[in-house]
């Protein structure tokens, strides 16, 4: 069974896990304040250039034009099979293509060399056109060549679809107003040129064949209605019979009819032909296909239609004594609606013929709206008509053998004269209908617009779009404070340097006090001292001396306090204080330590166990000449090296002669019966020591006392390096009472709050100190 988690566990696990996250983000604030410098200066360059880009480049102008692709135009036809509904998109990408095109970029640059000036009342070149001549040594100005400004033009210009619409908006820019606004418009020009012609082009080719058909007809009717003429004349016969000329019209109107199908068929095959040339550079094997693909029920459908076409002319062309009346109507009625139920039946069954041979267009990658599919539409749609004008020609032809028969009993005197006004009737009815056609074709062909409509032309602009002032500082802004803040985030986790408590916490260190930097504390002590005009023998560093209630003396009363109370069960007597580097501030550290606990109205001893570089004298003002390192050689007694009550409850030795061995001086057998005797006289013993790093005489003399308080320079002192005399302490068996982070500068600290309560609080005491000194010297004056 798995035990339950202790509520009261979890709650002290989830605070401290706040705990952590709060003291990550406090120290993430630290950081960046300690770098405010170094942010607020990389800031500042960075906002320095970008304004000077900002307001030095050259404005660029940005002119837009509006043009919408008009579908229901563009189509023809049957409606094209479209079961995903991507048409559109499709269509509107295939229009962007052909803007993006060489070609229509060619056609604008040789529009614009056209027009050459910008302004023509100013004869101003537009300045696309320019380049420099390369033949000449001066910096002359010539027109470019074609392809270089086809070239530049594709770069200048940009197309977008506007979302949810069949609209296009061409964009050109330029550091001309005048010259963006003209290049957008010449482009919408070009474009919507290339698309009317584009779209009058089969109507052309259409128009051009019936052309000539028109021609040749009219060339044969004529030779016809001649050789009439010429017969008439020779032969004195000028007319036929009643049922004569009614067989000849009904025989020449089928037969014109007939031979407008087969001009048509011409004209459809023609049309055709143009479409699978397309398909065949496009897609090579794919006009093979097409033409194998056919369906036998449409043909059926087809022959039915043709055969109720042909049926209706018959009826037509039989009876026009008829029109006009209720039989008449009723059987013209009948048959077009068989008609009309046909024709529907064919547009359905088209259309699934449509969806069974194209299924694999989307799957092949060609797209449902494609220009491939679309092609492959037009080709089935032109050969489903050719199929149904074919079966139209064959139900006539079977119609007018059926004529003929009866136009071979006319007599045979009137047989060759029927036969020419045949000849006539049929040529001229066949005449008159190339004729419609072809004028049909021509109207067709003038009424095709295109299905580009342009929205809205280009207007000169009147403001720059780049650069953009605000845009521009704001970015450069906030990319100047993102480099400000990688360099200081980059420097931080370069930095080992042991900044805060809060970094002795988390590289395992046990801080036991934090001293802040003294500097203004002196200036004020030397201020006193001068409104005083007393000398004093010590130094100014002594702050736990002359200004026992400042903020910094109560830092060195919190470290007596934790030396005094810790958890290690016995009590800590005689202990060495060191560093790792020199110039760290131990022996002040040491000396303000030493006066403090002095205050606390216990008997200290201060040794100065630094036999090699010793500076502590001059902290009291005292003499070296003769000290430890004589007492211990038994050159002098302990009486001669011991000066007494320096300050209240404070004793002192020195370090006397500077020894040439001064590890094994301390760690020798007089040195260890020399704190026994020490131990027995003072309720606190405490050691000033060379920094372990530089040589191991403080641990030759930590081995002998109740452990080592180490001293670290914040923003000098390496983690790495308190972590090496850490270990190397550990190794000897020596005990680490704990940390003193010296030279504190408040503003690193990630709790400001505190550590600005704790200085402000005691700030209020050390004026109110200093104003009683103040008025004590005023009294004795």
């Amino acid at each position: 069974m798995i035990p339950s988690q202790d509520p009261t566990d979890k709650n002290r696990d989830d605070a401290q896990a706040n705990d952590s996250s709060s003291q990550t983000i406090q120290e993430y604030i630290s950081t960046l304040l300690r770098g405010k410098w170094t942010i607020l200066a990389a800031t500042a360059v960075v906002l320095f250039f970008t304004a000077i880009y900002t307001f030095t480049v050259t404005p660029i102008y940005e002119a837009n034009s509006l043009v919408m692709i008009n579908m229901q135009a563009k189509d023809g036809g049957l409606p094209l099979f479209d079961p995903s509904g991507t048409i559109s998109a499709n269509r509107i990408a295939n229009e962007l293509e052909v803007l993006k095109s060489q070609s229509t970029a060619q056609n604008v640059a040789e529009a614009l060399r056209s027009l050459k000036y910008l302004d023509e009342k100013n004869k101003e070149i537009i300045p696309i056109l320019l380049t420099r001549d390369s033949e000449s040594d001066s910096d002359s100005l010539i027109i470019a060549e074609t392809e270089q400004i086809r070239d530049r033009i594709l770069r200048t210009a940009e197309f977008m679809p506007i979302r949810e619409t069949d609209v296009i908006k061409i964009t050109t820019k330029s550091a001309n107003p005048k010259e963006a606004a003209l290049i957008a418009n010449v482009y919408t020009e070009v474009y919507t040129t290339r698309n009317l012609n584009a779209s009058r082009n089969r109507s052309k080719a259409v128009r051009e064949f019936l052309q000539q058909q028109l021609q040749a007809k009219k060339g044969v009717l004529d030779t016809t209605e001649r050789e009439l003429q010429n017969y008439m004349r020779s032969s004195g016969v000028v007319s036929l019979d009643a049922e004569g000329s009614k067989t000849v019209e009904q025989l020449s109107q089928l037969e014109a009819q007939r031979d407008g199908i087969e001009v048509e068929i011409s004209s459809k095959q023609k049309t055709l032909t143009s479409y699978k040339e397309e398909l065949a550079r496009l897609q090579p094997g794919s006009v093979k296909e097409m033409g194998e693909s056919s369906d036998s029920y449409i043909r059926l459908l087809q022959d039915q239609i043709a055969k109720l076409e042909v049926q209706r002319d018959i009826v037509v062309a039989q009876n026009p004594d008829l029109v006009g009346q209720d039989i008449y109507s009723d059987k013209l009625r009948e048959i077009d609606q068989q008609i009309a139920s046909l024709k529907k039946n064919l547009q359905v069954r088209t259309q699934q013929f449509l969806g069974s041979i194209m299924p694999g267009s989307r799957s092949s990658g060609e797209g449902a709206g494609s220009f491939l599919a679309e092609a492959k539409q037009k080709i089935i749609e032109q050969q489903v008509e050719l199929q149904g004008l074919q079966a139209r020609k064959i139900a006539l032809d079977g119609v007018i053998r059926e004529a003929e028969k009866r136009f071979n009993q006319l007599p045979k005197k009137s047989m060759e004269f029927a036969k020419l006004q045949r000849a006539r009737l049929s040529n001229e009815k066949l005449y008159l209908l190339v004729e419609e056609k072809y004028n049909e074709t021509a109207i067709k062909e003038k009424s095709q617009f295109g299905y580009v409509d342009v929205i809205d032309p280009a207007v000169v602009p009147v403001k720059p779009v780049s650069p953009r002032v605000m845009l521009n500082l704001v970015v450069g802004l906030l990319l100047g404070l993102g480099i400000g803040i990688g360099i200081v985030m980059v420097k931080a986790s370069l930095d080992v340097s042991i900044r805060t408590p809060e970094d002795l916490k988390r590289h395992g260190f046990f801080p036991l006090s934090t001293i802040c930097n003294m500097d203004e504390e002196i200036k004020k002590i030397t201020q006193d001292v001068k409104i005083q005009k007393t000398a004093s023998p010590y130094n100014y560093h002594l702050i736990t001396h002359y200004r026992p209630m400042a903020p910094i003396s109560e830092s060195y009363r919190h470290l007596r306090t934790s030396i005094q109370f810790l958890k290690t069960g016995t009590p800590v007597r005689c202990f060495v204080v060191t560093s790792a580097n020199p110039e760290e501030g131990k022996t002040t550290t040491v000396c303000n330590l030493a006066v403090s606990l002095a205050q606390s109205e216990k008997k200290i001893l201060l040794v100065n166990a630094d036999l090699r570089r010793s500076m502590m004298q001059y902290m009291f003002g005292l003499k070296n000449d003769k000290g430890l390192t004589d007492f211990l050689v038994g050159s002098v007694g302990l009486a001669d090296v011991l000066y007494r009550q320096v300050l209240p409850n404070l004793d002192i030795i020195n370090s006397g002669t500077v020894p040439h061995n001064p590890s094994e001086i301390l760690g020798s057998k007089k040195m260890k019966e020399f704190i026994k005797l020490m131990k027995e006289k003072y309720d606190v013993i405490i050691f000033d020591t060379p920094p372990l790093l530089a040589v191991t005489d403080a641990s030759a003399l930590a081995t002998e006392t109740d452990g080592v308080i180490i001293v670290a320079s914040a923003g000098i002192t390496q983690s790495t390096e308190l972590k090496t005399i850490t270990e190397f302490l550990k190794s000897i068996g020596v005990h680490i009472i704990g940390v003193v982070l010296n030279n504190f500068d408040i503003s690193n600290a990630s709790n400001k709050y505190a550590y600005g309560y704790h200085y402000g609080y005691y700030g209020y005491e050390s004026g109110q100190y200093q104003a009683s000194t103040k008025k004590r010297i005023l009294l004795k004056k």
